[in-house]
């Protein structure tokens, strides 16, 4: 595709060093006046008003249905009776800017009056930290807001963290106090006696709560001491509204850029999670990077559905990007996002009709497979149907309307209708997956970041569209290319490639108490090493080819990337989640496979092979293993994989893969290293095999 102008320009005085093509210089504030989060919603309220700033859905009821499944570990035929959870969700209701910021400073001054910040109590940076370890909603937000109103660092956990991840993110930074979820109050419990210097426990959800544990919890930190205790949010605020402080100064200063924002934990897939601390200035050069390079696709109708976790630094900018720039945020859940999931309602996405999502490959990657699974599930001519006219839309672009409203248009139903932009951060989407739900359901742009970078390098927009790209250089960061000659990536190469170096505001000062993190990770000129291998595009853009850490030296001396190996499996439909590894000793890859269960048996199907009994008994039987092998193999030639990166083998697992399990992170990034220790025996015999 020709372009008539770059997507990134070399800068002058360094030209291996590439900038955004929106701006010579690196962007430092998304407006006038507004210098630390503490400014965003004043400034977004000033600006919109009593315009829909957000909206939410309330749980009215809960719904039990038991189920006959077959017994876990038992006889075959052996049965047990499950009760499943469903929830019954009220219809949107909208909250204003105004209604937000007034929140906002009931919330602080209520905080403020329980002693938060009082009393000669501080931490080393002259304020308490405050931990969220909550699910996402709005009332994550409007405590965050209200944390930085008054210059209180905050700390993230995943709600998805055990006890053990759960006490290091508390116990680490010296939490004081901690937002939660009322239905995660047991979880806490459990680690509460581990943190000497948690004083304070706000939740939300009162209606929900079990006292017996609030009770418990209450007299747990009463005896501290500094004696505490738990409230709840709607508490919290009623104190507020009658102790108001309503100078925005009034909490001992105003926080300067400076000054440390949060401490945001990532999900811990190769051991303790790692505090990454981001100043105000750090997300605010991120918020100005956002705006210049994504406002312009923004229109007046739009809304977006926000579910990833807030506790995910991509979330947490982009729901800003999106209050900043007037755009409302719509927050729903991924146990209630499709109508299946919920009973006498609509799902959330049915409900709130977004015109953007934001999601991560696993997410994209079901969507694509339950789609799969029903086209395969539906008559033969409406199979022809739908393959003809994603054939013919992909080839003659100008017959794509027609088609959406003639063929897509109830799949497009099912995410309710005015979906427009979706947008993968997170890690790669594969080049399938991106390729079919653009063609079939809506526009899927690519982003690139870190949490180091406050989840922000690079998002591919419409006016760059490719596949395989992730896209526009931000343009509050800079990047570099530098050589990495053991695999062959040099910036001599055409395209260059190497790792991705960046730099700018959005570059955290570093890692919470790993200096030696900080030694590995950052240069002494300010460059950060994302361990990324990249390339930039003839037209400016930057893509990934793998990670350093990723990339393994075969018995051959070739070289392996086994992230873009996933990337291309993974997109394989009989595949749910799947981990590919090699090492030294190897002379191809093996595929460790948990099976998308609906397409798997259709495929069987199809192919003759006896699909009934539990997916446990499928999964040894060796014909399934050999013809699910033989598709990701077909999937392989088709991505355009050969010799030494076609698998060996592949190893099948029946279990769900979760965080929970630790089979995969609290971003349902695939945990490499626990499967190679869950699966080592397997591993080693199917590397074995000639």
């Amino acid at each position: 595709m020709l372009f008539s102008k770059k997507a990134s320009h070399p800068v002058a005085s360094d030209p291996s060093v590439r900038r955004s093509w929106l701006s010579k210089e690196l962007v430092t504030e998304p407006a006038k006046g507004v210098e630390t989060v503490a400014d965003v919603l004043p400034y977004c309220a000033r600006m919109y008003g009593d315009k829909v700033a957000a909206y939410t859905r309330r749980v009215v009821n809960v719904v039990e249905e038991k189920k006959t499944v077959p017994k876990k570990g038992g006889e075959e035929g052996e049965t047990e009776e499950k009760v499943w959870k469903y929830f019954t969700m009220s219809d949107p209701e909208p909250t204003t800017y105004n209604d937000m910021y007034t929140r906002v400073k009931q919330i602080s001054s209520g905080l403020y009056h329980l002693g938060l910040g009082k009393d000669g109590w501080t931490d080393e940076d002259g304020k308490e930290r405050v931990g969220v370890y909550a699910d996402t909603s709005l009332n994550w937000q409007l405590f965050s807001h209200s944390l930085a109103r008054m210059g209180h660092p905050l700390t993230t956990a995943y709600t998805t963290l055990g006890p053990e991840g759960l006490q290091h993110s508390l116990d680490e930074p010296s939490v004081r106090m901690v937002f939660t979820n009322s239905a995660l109050l047991g979880t806490l419990e459990k680690v509460v006696d581990q943190c000497p210097s948690l004083v304070w426990v706000i939740y939300d959800g009162e209606d929900t709560v079990d006292q017996s544990l609030v009770q418990k919890l209450n007299d747990k930190l009463a005896s501290r001491e500094r004696p505490g205790r738990i409230l709840s949010l709607a508490e919290v605020t009623e104190m507020g509204k009658a102790n108001m402080v309503t100078a925005e100064d009034g909490f001992g200063g105003r926080p300067a850029r400076k000054d440390l924002y949060c401490i945001m934990y990532t999900s811990g897939s190769t051991g303790k999670p790692k505090g990454v601390m981001l100043t105000h200035d750090n997300i605010i050069c991120s918020l100005a990077g956002t705006r210049t390079l994504l406002s312009p696709l923004f229109r007046s109708d739009d809304l977006f559905l926000a579910f990833l976790p807030l506790a995910h630094i991509l979330e947490l900018l982009v729901e800003m990007t999106f209050y900043f720039c007037g755009v409302p945020v719509a927050y729903g859940t991924v146990k209630t996002l499709t109508n299946d999931s919920v009973r006498k309602c609509s799902g959330d996405l049915v409900a709130y009709k977004p015109t953007i999502i934001v999601g991560v490959p696993a997410i994209y990657e079901l969507i694509r497979k339950g789609m799969v699974k029903k086209i395969h599930e539906s008559p033969a001519i409406v199979q022809q149907v739908f393959n003809l006219a994603y054939v013919m839309k992909k080839n003659v672009p100008l017959v794509g309307g027609i088609l959406d409203k003639a063929v897509f248009a109830k799949v497009k139903q099912a995410t309710g209708g005015n979906l427009r932009l979706a947008m993968n951060g997170g890690a790669a989407l594969s080049r399938a997956t991106q390729e079919f739900l653009t063609t079939t359901l809506v526009t899927t742009l690519q982003g690139y970041g870190a949490t180091e970078t406050c989840g922000m390098c690079a998002i591919l927009t419409p006016d760059f569209f490719q596949f395989s790209s992730v896209g526009v250089i931000v343009p509050s960061m800079e990047v570099k290319l530098q050589d990495y000659p053991e695999a062959g990536y040099l910036t001599s190469n055409h395209p260059p490639q190497g790792e991705v170096w960046l730099r700018g505001g959005s570059v955290t000062k570093g890692y919470y108490k790993r200096p030696d993190l900080n030694e590995e990770s950052f240069t002494e000129d300010g460059w950060f090493k994302t361990g990324d291998i990249g390339q930039f595009a003839s037209d400016g853009t930057l893509s990934l080819i793998d990670r350093i850490k990723n990339l393994v030296k075969l018995r051959s001396g070739e070289y392996l990337a086994l992230e873009k190996l996933e990337s291309v499996y993974g997109s394989c439909d009989i595949s749910q989640n799947l981990c590919v590894y090699a090492n030294s000793d190897a002379d191809k890859p093996i595929a460790i496979v948990f099976p998308h269960e609906g397409n798997l048996r259709n495929h069987l199907k199809s192919a003759n092979i006896p699909s009934d009994g539990e997916l446990e008994d499928l999964c040894k039987n060796p014909k399934v293993k050999d013809y699910i092998k033989k598709q990701l193999l077909s999937t392989a030639q088709k991505g355009g994989l050969k010799g030494p990166e076609l698998l060996q083998d592949v190893i099948l697992d029946h279990e769900p893969w979760t965080p929970d399990n630790n089979k995969v992170t609290a971003t349902n990034k695939t945990n490499r290293s626990a499967l190679v220790k869950m699966f080592d025996k397997q591993i080693k015999s199917a590397l074995s095999q000639d």
